[in-house]
């Protein structure tokens, strides 16, 4: 029998009750690899550096706007005073909304991208057990699927 839980702490408590509960031949966890686990985190890593590179786009394009507004309201007068006041904005608001954007995709505690590690699997050998009720313990003890495979559990004699 074969069940998949959402993630390690889940298939371990699963693995710990069984142990204590049934008598099997024996009781796998398998946890994804670590190849597995850092093609996830390359592609949320990516995403930020987009997020990141795009808000400090925006911020350029702000702060040039602002110091272009700053320049010819209030100073300083002439072509190098224009351009100063905007190439200078344009750096700050650049730099500052980069650096808030990268903030708060970094401090977002929701767990939408990063949900720690990735489903594992339950294996389950068993001889002598009733492979409905087992199926029905590994759902309630959190199992997103559970698969009755040849040769893994068998009907217990009645």
């Amino acid at each position: 029998m074969v069940a998949q839980f959402s993630n390690s702490r889940r298939g371990a408590y699963a693995r710990d009750q069984l142990a204590r509960e049934v008598k099997s031949d024996s009781i796998t966890l398998t946890e994804p690899s670590m190849a597995q686990e850092s093609g996830g985190e390359a592609r949320v890593m990516g995403k930020i550096v987009l997020i990141i590179a795009l808000a400090s786009t925006v911020g350029t394009a702000v702060g040039a706007g602002l110091g272009a507004a700053f320049a010819f309201t209030v100073g300083p007068p002439g072509t190098s005073g224009y351009i100063i006041q905007i190439v200078s904005w344009a750096i700050f608001m650049h730099l500052l909304i980069g650096m808030w954007a990268g903030y708060l995709l970094l401090a977002d505690r929701s767990g939408r991208e990063i949900r720690g590690s990735g489903p594992v699997t339950l294996t389950v050998r068993c001889a002598n057990i009733d492979a409905t009720a087992l199926a029905d313990r590994l759902r309630k003890l959190g199992a997103m699927s559970v698969e009755i495979r040849d040769g893994a559990a068998s009907p217990a004699p009645g």
